[in-house]
């Protein structure tokens, strides 16, 4: 069972991803599918948004337009809970073994647990600090399953050093989420559709 959503003042969640691309949103669905309280920063910044026509995505034998494919997988997080907030994550740190503290330009924000799901915005994972490592030191470290060196702090997409495409991206935030997911729960979950 979750643990309840904090209330501080503040807006409460189980989870906050920062980054709306496609890891950040396949994230949101797995995670409000399994009823998690998921908040998705995202300011429309995905590397993949300006691409014309994505052929290699399974699904799209014609291809399609990227900001197509991300508006699609807004639609789908948000059918699921998730809930998509055009703010960018300004300063991210923890309380003394309380709940993660976001404020972004609008307002303020806590959570349990935290998926860094941007390669765009580096310094969130600085804020809580955690090293960025591997070619022009853009790449968060994790255990092959997106944890990461600091307790309930996950890792998921390009700025895990992953390959930049659609398909390794999406599995790279399904397969965190369930990591997630599981560590939450304390048991192993598989998401079988109704």
């Amino acid at each position: 069972m979750p643990a309840a959503p904090v209330r501080m003042g503040s807006i409460a969640s189980d989870v906050i991803i920062v980054g709306g691309g496609l890891a950040g949103l396949s994230a949101a669905i797995f995670l409000g599918r399994a009823q998690l309280r998921t908040i998705v920063f995202d300011k429309g910044e995905s590397t993949i948004a300006p691409i014309t026509r994505v052929n290699n995505y399974l699904g799209f034998p014609d291809g399609i337009p990227g900001s197509e494919l991300l508006e699609r997988g807004r639609q789908q997080a948000k059918k699921f809970g998730a809930e998509i907030r055009a703010e960018r994550v300004q300063r991210l740190r923890r309380s003394d073994a309380g709940p993660f503290q976001v404020s972004t330009e609008v307002g303020h924000y806590e959570a349990h647990h935290i998926l860094v799901a941007s390669n765009k915005n580096t310094a969130a994972a600085q804020d809580l600090g955690l090293t960025l490592t591997g070619r022009n030191n853009r790449f968060i470290g994790h255990d092959g399953h997106g944890r990461t060196s600091l307790p309930h702090v996950y890792v998921c997409g390009r700025i895990t050093e992953h390959p930049s495409q659609a398909a390794i991206s999406v599995g790279s935030g399904a397969e965190v989420a369930i990591t997630l997911i599981q560590d939450v729960r304390g048991e192993y979950y598989i998401d079988h559709d109704d």
